[in-house]
C-alpha cells in the first residue's frame, strides 16, 4: 500500500474525481523527494563552503542554528535530506500495509525536524514582503478588470484605493518619490537576497510536502479519520478563526496613516519609503484575511463571473490548497524563532507584543488546519462543483 492508496470515502467518490486526488498525492511525493534532494544538496555545499550557509549568518540565523553552529546546521540538511529521498521513494511505491503508518510517523518527524532545526524569522519576512508585493499588485489588476466587468464591484473599489491613496499623501505624507525610494530598495533587496529566497522556497517546499504525506498516511488510521471528519464540521469556525491570525498587524500597519502609528517608527521618523513599506506589508496581511475567508465563501469553490475567461467554472482544489498550505508551512516553521523572542529578559515586553500584534503560534496551526478542512469538504463528492455557463458582462 503506497501513500496515495486511501480508505474509500462516505460516499464512493466518481473515477474522474480519483484520478485528479491520486494525481496530486503523486505530485506531493514527487515533491517531497526532490526537494529532499536539494536540501540534501544545499547541505553539501554548506558543509564545504560555511560563507554560503545564511543559517550561519545574520542572513536566516536561527536559534537552533546558533546554538548549533553552521557545520551541525550543514550535516542536518544532508541526514534528512537523504533520509527524506529514501522515505520518498518507500513512500510512493508499493509498500505493504503494515508500513503506511510507520512510514506517516517518518514523515511527520522529517517535517519537525526540519522546521525545528531550519525555522527563522527570516523566512517569514521574505515571504511576507512578496505576499505583500503581490497583494498590490493583484488588488490593482483587481479594479481594473472589476471596473470593466463588473462596476458595481470595481466603482467602490476604486473609491476605496482612492481614499488609501489620499490618506496616505495628505495625512500621512507619502510621496512619488518616496514610493520610487521604496521600489528600487526592495528590488536591489530582492536581488542581493536571491540565495535566500532560493533556500526559503527549498525548505517551505520540503516540510509542506513531508507534512502533507504525514497527513495523507497517519488519515487512513480511525482516528485520523475522525479528527478529519470533526475539522470538516467546524470548518467555517476554524477558517473565521485563521482568518482573524493577520488582521492585528494589518490594524497596527493602519495606524500609520494616522498622528499615532505602533509598530512602527515615530511620526517624525516615518519617512515615505518606510511608509510605503508598512502599506504594502498591510496590505498583504488585509488580502490574507480575506483569501482565508475564501475557503468557506462561495468563490472558494466557484470562481467569480467577473473574472475573464474562468469566471463560473469550479475552483480546482489545488488552487486553493497548495499556496495555504505554503503559507501555513512558513508561519509555522516561523513562529518558534518569534515566540523564542519573549525570553529575551532584556525585551520581554517587546517579543510580547510583537507576537500578540503578529500571532504567528496562533495563525500558523489554524491556517493550516483551515486548508485541510477545505480539502477534505471539496474532496466529497457532493462538494465537487460543475462548471456553469459563463454570462457576458
Amino acid at each position: 500500500m503506497s501513500f496515495t492508496e486511501h480508505p474509500p470515502l462516505p460516499r464512493e467518490a466518481p473515477d474522474g474525481a480519483v484520478a485528479r486526488r491520486d494525481r496530486l498525492l503523486r505530485a506531493i511525493g514527487a515533491l517531497a523527494l526532490v526537494a529532499s534532494a536539494a536540501v540534501a544538496g544545499l547541505g553539501l555545499v554548506w558543509l564545504f563552503a560555511p560563507e554560503s550557509n545564511p543559517f550561519g549568518t545574520d542572513g536566516m540565523l536561527s536559534s537552533e542554528g546558533t546554538f548549533l553552529g553552521p557545520e551541525v546546521v550543514a550535516l542536518t540538511a544532508i541526514a534528512t535530506g537523504l533520509a527524506g529521498v529514501v522515505l520518498a521513494l518507500l513512500a510512493t511505491g508499493d509498500a505493504r500495509p503494515g508500513l503506511v503508518t510507520p512510514l506517516g510517523f517518518a514523515s511527520g518527524a522529517i517535517a519537525i525536524v526540519m522546521g525545528t532545526v531550519f525555522g527563522s524569522i527570516g523566512i517569514i519576512a521574505i515571504a511576507g514582503y512578496l505576499f505583500g508585493l503581490l497583494a498590490v499588485v493583484a488588488g490593482i489588476v483587481t479594479i481594473i478588470v472589476t471596473l470593466f466587468r463588473r462596476p458595481r464591484l470595481g466603482v467602490p473599489l476604486l473609491a476605496g484605493l482612492a481614499v488609501l491613496v489620499a490618506a496616505s499623501v495628505w495625512i500621512a505624507g507619502l510621496t512619488v518619490e518616496g514610493v520610487g525610494d521604496f521600489a528600487t530598495a526592495f528590488g536591489s533587496a530582492l536581488a542581493d537576497d536571491a540565495p535566500g529566497l532560493l533556500v526559503a522556497g527549498v525548505l517551505i517546499a520540503a516540510i509542506l510536502a513531508w507534512s502533507a504525506l504525514a497527513v495523507i498516511a497517519l488519515r487512513t488510521r480511525r482516528g485520523g479519520r475522525a479528527f478529519e471528519a470533526w475539522l470538516v464540521r467546524h470548518r467555517r469556525v476554524i477558517t473565521v478563526l485563521a482568518a482573524l491570525g493577520p488582521l492585528p498587524y494589518a490594524v497596527a500597519r493602519a495606524t500609520w496613516l494616522t498622528p499615532w502609528p505602533v509598530f512602527g517608527p515615530d511620526r517624525d521618523a516615518m519617512t515615505p519609503d518606510v511608509l510605503a513599506t508598512g502599506l504594502m506589508l498591510g496590505s498583504g496581511a488585509v488580502a490574507a484575511s480575506v483569501l482565508t475567508l475564501g475557503l468557506i465563501l462561495p468563490w472558494g469553490r466557484r470562481f467569480p463571473r467577473w473574472m475573464p475567461r474562468i469566471g463560473g467554472r469550479a475552483v480546482p482544489t489545488p488552487v486553493a490548497v497548495v499556496p495555504g498550505l505554503l503559507a501555513a508551512a512558513a508561519l509555522c516553521i516561523s513562529a518558534v524563532p518569534m515566540l523564542r523572542m519573549i525570553g529575551d529578559v532584556d525585551a520581554i515586553i517587546d517579543g510580547v507584543l510583537l507576537n500578540l500584534v503578529l500571532p504567528l503560534w496562533f495563525w500558523g496551526p489554524m491556517l493550516a488546519l483551515a486548508v485541510w478542512a477545505y480539502a477534505a469538504w471539496r474532496g466529497e463528492p457532493s462538494r465537487m462543483p460543475a462548471a456553469t455557463p459563463q454570462r457576458q458582462p
